[in-house]
């Protein structure tokens, strides 16, 4: 196949993936976090999520089988992840921590970055509570860490000084399921309210109607599209991933 062709059908592929995954389903993943089953809409979301990942798992196929060159392999007889995977692993790792985590520090802090006066004081108020710092700060440091993974020796091989499982392979489930579950939970939720910033917040988005605290705060309101970011590149990842241990087993 010429590869113009391939590098055409790929770009087609992967945007038809991303737009059924993340944008047809709506929030569909956190609502059913949360039990919502009661929407007829629902099995028509699910239906367009999988579909969307089922596409690409047919695209990393397609992409691994028609390859213009085979992997290059590394001293130690491993497969290396492509520049593409890494840059997306990268930034699936730094995206929340810059765009989310570095915001809620200062606003923890008492630092008003980018929100008004009302609602920066009702951010640090949130500084006093240890929930506050563990899933706002901490945790998305935590999960950039193990993003790195996706693109480590140590997310393929256990590293050789963990008790009783040190050199052995890492299943490919235990990383690409976490991985995808919250690139659609936090893409899929940035996908639908960056949607509603573009157009004005509505209903959907606020079924309570309480947006004050996005008045003149646009700070608070840009971690919105952190989400979707954070999400795509993080399926990004979770693709790249996919794509080396294929391409390793195929060596």
């Amino acid at each position: 196949m010429r590869t113009s062709w391939r590098y055409a059908l790929l770009t087609i592929a992967w945007t038809a993936a991303a737009a059924l995954v993340l944008i047809a389903p709506g929030n569909l993943v956190m609502r059913l976090a949360f039990g919502k089953y009661d929407d007829p809409a629902l099995v028509r979301q699910a239906l367009l999520a999988g579909a969307g990942l089922l596409l690409a798992v047919v695209t990393v196929r397609f992409s691994t089988r028609t390859a213009p060159r085979p992997p290059e392999l590394r001293p130690d007889g491993t497969v290396g992840p492509p520049t593409w995977a890494r840059v997306v692993t990268w930034a699936a790792a730094a995206v929340p921590v810059l765009g989310f985590s570095v915001p809620h520090l200062l606003w923890g802090l008492g630092v008003p970055f980018g929100v008004a006066a009302q609602a920066g004081t009702e951010l640090a108020a949130l500084g006093d509570s240890a929930v506050f710092w563990v899933m706002l700060v901490i945790g998305p440091l935590a999960g950039a860490l193990l993003t790195l993974g996706l693109v480590s020796r140590w997310g393929r091989t256990v590293p050789g000084w963990v008790p009783l499982s040190g050199r052995r392979r890492v299943p490919r489930v235990l990383a690409v399921v976490p991985a995808t579950l919250v690139g659609l939970l936090v893409g899929q939720y940035g996908a639908m309210m960056t949607t509603c910033l573009a157009f004005g917040i509505t209903r959907t988005c606020a079924p309570g109607g309480d947006t004050q605290i996005l008045d003149g705060s646009w700070g608070f309101a840009g971690t919105y599209p952190v989400f979707l970011l954070w999400g795509g590149f993080l399926l990004a990842a979770a693709v790249g991933y996919v794509h080396t241990t294929s391409a390793h087993a195929g060596r």
